[in-house]
């Protein structure tokens, strides 16, 4: 007959593995569903309001007004005015950029407006349009077609135009240069997905950094913690050669940041534009965006990327009403500025036909969010 002590000690075993067991199971299911996770509320992303585009763009009093607009807004990226009344919204689907008015913008008697590319030959025609960004020093806006074709099948590059943006003007839209991007990808949809212009203060350059979509900037890649940025410097044209953005280096996003793809970019700018700053990415397929920082250095790749000390990898808010299922309703996400320190607009593509109807409630829209925590590093 056993003593006591050994059908205690029994007992004690017993009840810790199962108590593993359950933890290991908890563990589980707190990785697969954030919902379940203790923490999801400090790693969410809080909803203010979302806007569908079409909303800014159709008075559903005029009958008429519906053939006058795109059946469709695929939205790809967003950037802010300098005087904070404007965001402006770039669609791959059309090379119309819409003007859409901010709470500010509208005390000011701003109006929506969706503005017509001054050549009219390219109407109704896709602009592959996936990344806008401001220069302050010119006061003009890049945007970067994601890929446009070349000589060969297989291999597509990427162009920039360098446009002004006056909303008085009777051709609010004027092309200053377009130049090619000197980097290849192996694939028309994986290309470049956001865009940033960024000055090297101790170098006086400036710079382009360009967000590759897949990781390690290859569509074959199976990898999951290599996002990819590419520095592009321009070279201007001269009586031998046109303009062309020239990749200098690239830089690697923090291996912790653990994405299937990378959609946007957008640098937190204050008014000196000096370095170091905050930085967001997001992820389309993760519903994801992360935070970190970037820093300027004096030699190659002449920035760095570099997590805060705290985790800042956020969720996009999930379907919460069935916890269980916890689903991605923020499926589509391909743009983001920052509206103030602590808060955020990102914009939606068009949802997939293989996405489902949860994915379609938030698609084409804007989204305007603030972080769950302020940043303090």
């Amino acid at each position: 007959m056993p003593c006591k002590g050994s059908f205690q000690l029994f007992i004690w075993t017993l009840t810790m593995v199962v108590f593993m067991f359950m933890n290991d199971e908890t563990t589980a299911a707190a990785a697969e569903n954030p919902c379940k996770n203790t923490s999801y509320g400090k790693n969410t992303l809080k909803p203010m309001r979302d806007q569908t585009i079409a909303d800014s763009f159709v008075d559903l009093s005029s009958y008429n007004e519906l053939e006058m607009v795109p059946n469709r807004f695929e939205a790809s990226d967003v950037v802010l005015s300098r005087d904070g009344h404007v965001m402006y919204v770039v669609f791959d689907n059309t090379y119309q950029i819409g003007a859409l008015c901010t709470s500010l913008g509208r005390s000011f008697n701003c109006t929506d407006r969706l503005l017509s590319w001054p050549d009219s030959s390219l109407d109704g025609k896709d602009s592959s349009f996936e990344g806008v960004t401001y220069n302050p020093l010119a006061g003009t806006y890049f945007v970067i077609q994601e890929t446009i074709p070349t000589n060969s099948k297989k291999v597509f590059q990427a162009n920039v135009f360098e446009i002004r943006i006056d909303m008085k003007d009777s051709i609010p839209i004027r092309v200053v240069e377009s130049c090619i991007v000197n980097w290849e990808f192996g694939s028309e949809n994986k290309g470049f997905e956001g865009l940033e212009f960024v000055f090297h203060e101790r170098s006086g350059q400036t710079y382009l950094l360009g967000l590759c979509e897949a990781n390690k900037c290859d569509h074959t890649s199976a990898s999951g913690n290599d996002g990819r940025i590419v520095v592009l410097e321009k070279k201007q044209a001269t009586a031998k050669r046109e303009c062309v953005w020239q990749p200098v280096s690239t830089v690697d996003l923090p291996s912790s940041v653990r994405f299937t793809d990378y959609s946007a970019i957008s640098i937190y700018h204050q008014e000196s534009r000096k370095l170091p700053t905050y930085v967001a990415v997001t992820s389309q397929v993760n519903s994801q965006l992360w935070i970190g920082r970037i820093n300027e250095i004096d030699e190659k790749p002449f920035f760095e990327f570099s997590q805060l000390n705290k985790n800042t990898v956020y969720n996009l808010p999930r379907t919460t009403e069935t916890a269980s299922e916890c689903q991605i309703k923020y499926c589509n996400i391909e743009g983001v500025a920052w509206r103030g320190k602590n808060q955020l607009i990102l914009v939606s593509d068009k949802a997939k036909a293989e996405q489902g109807a949860h994915c379609i409630e938030k698609d084409q829209s804007v989204h305007y969010l603030v972080l769950p925590e302020h940043l303090t590093d």
